[in-house]
This record gives C-alpha cells, sequence and structure tokens, in this order.
C-alpha cells in the first residue's frame, strides 16, 4: 500500500481540527479505518468526528463494548468500532457486528 498523504499532528488542538475536517469530508456509508499504537490519538480522532457529525458531547471509547453507534440522519447509524482484541475479520464476522447493515 503506498501513503499519499502524511500529515504531522502535534497537539489534541490540531487532531480536533483534523477529526472536524475529515467529519465534514464524510458522506453516508463512508468508512474510516484507523490502524496505530495504543495512545496515538485514535479513540481521540474518532470522538471529534462524531461529535461534528452528531453534535453529541459524551462520546465513550468502544474499548470494551467494542461497538457503539450513534444516529445518524434519517434511518442511519454511525458505527465506533474498536477492534483491537479482534485477530481477523472472521472473528468480527462470527459476533454480527455488521448484520444490521446486510438488512438494509
Amino acid at each position: 500500500m503506498k501513503t499519499f498523504l502524511e500529515i504531522m499532528i502535534n497537539s489534541k488542538t490540531e487532531m480536533r481540527r483534523f477529526g472536524v475536517f475529515l467529519a465534514k469530508t464524510l458522506n453516508a456509508g463512508d468508512v474510516v479505518t484507523l490502524n496505530g499504537s495504543v495512545g496515538v490519538g485514535k479513540t481521540f480522532l474518532c470522538k471529534a468526528i462524531i461529535n461534528k457529525i452528531t453534535k453529541i458531547k459524551e462520546i465513550p471509547s468502544p474499548t470494551f463494548n467494542l461497538v457503539l453507534t450513534y444516529p445518524y440522519q434519517f434511518d442511519y447509524e454511525l458505527f465506533h468500532c474498536d477492534f483491537y482484541r479482534i485477530n481477523s475479520f472472521d472473528e468480527v464476522e462470527e459476533m454480527g457486528v455488521f448484520e444490521d447493515l446486510k438488512k438494509k
């Protein structure tokens, strides 16, 4: 996989601004995946995106739940997943996390 763009983020303020920017570019049905070491800001970035899209202020980490959903426009939901304990996509399929998506 090639890297098309590298962005250096040096503070929580910059990360929040980047999350707001990303949120403005997303549409229903888009999928964003993040991969990185523990503590680099993945959840913080997700919270900024979710806050901008849904206006919900309190956004917990899905670390223990694995998946949290938030209401979005019309019949849509925004899924926030944390699969750090998952070893393969087969495990995600077995849990049935995205079963509702298949019905639509």
